[in-house]
C-alpha cells in the first residue's frame, strides 16, 4: 500500500501518468514523448510545469482556478468511457457492438500465445514479465525474450 501511495505521489508531483498524458502523443510513445515537447529526449522543468498547467486547465472545467470533486469525477468518467470504447473496438471481432464469449476467449488465447515465448503451453514468470515489459514499451505483440 505504501509503495502504491509513493508511486501515486510521484505521479501527482510530476503531473504524469498514462491517463493524464496527451492521448494523441502518448498512444504509442509513452509519457516521455508526451511531455518532451522539444524532442530532446528529456523532460525539463519548463516542460513538466507546462504539462501540469495544461492538465489542471483540462480538469478545471468551469475555469474558476480550482478543481472540485465533481470535475475530477467527470474527467475520470470520460477516461473510463474512452478506454471502454477502445477495448470494445479491439475485442469486438464481428463489429456488432458487443463482446461475446468467443471473442473474449480468442483475445485471451492470442495474448497467452504471445506470452508463452517458448511455445511449451506454459507461461512462466519470466515470460510474463518479458511480455508485460514489451507491452509497456509499445509492442502489443510482445517480442519473445532472448534465450
Amino acid at each position: 500500500m505504501l509503495k502504491a501511495l509513493k508511486a501515486l505521489g510521484l505521479a501527482v508531483l510530476v503531473g504524469a501518468g498514462p491517463a493524464m498524458a496527451d492521448p494523441a502523443r502518448a498512444q504509442g510513445g509513452g509519457l516521455l514523448e508526451a511531455l518532451d515537447r522539444n524532442d530532446d529526449g528529456a523532460i525539463d522543468r519548463q516542460e513538466a510545469r507546462a504539462f501540469r498547467e495544461a492538465r489542471f486547465r483540462r480538469l478545471d472545467r468551469d475555469g474558476d482556478g480550482a478543481v472540485t470533486e465533481d470535475e475530477m469525477i467527470a474527467a475520470a468518467e470520460e477516461r473510463a468511457a474512452r478506454r471502454a470504447a477502445r477495448m470494445l473496438a479491439m475485442m469486438d471481432r464481428n463489429g456488432d457492438g458487443r463482446i461475446e464469449p468467443a471473442e473474449l476467449a480468442a483475445r485471451g488465447q492470442a495474448r497467452f500465445e504471445r506470452t508463452d515465448a517458448d511455445g511449451d503451453g506454459r507461461a512462466t514468470m519470466e515470460e510474463i514479465r518479458a511480455h508485460w515489459l514489451a507491452r509497456r514499451h509499445g509492442d502489443d505483440n510482445a517480442a519473445r525474450p532472448a534465450d
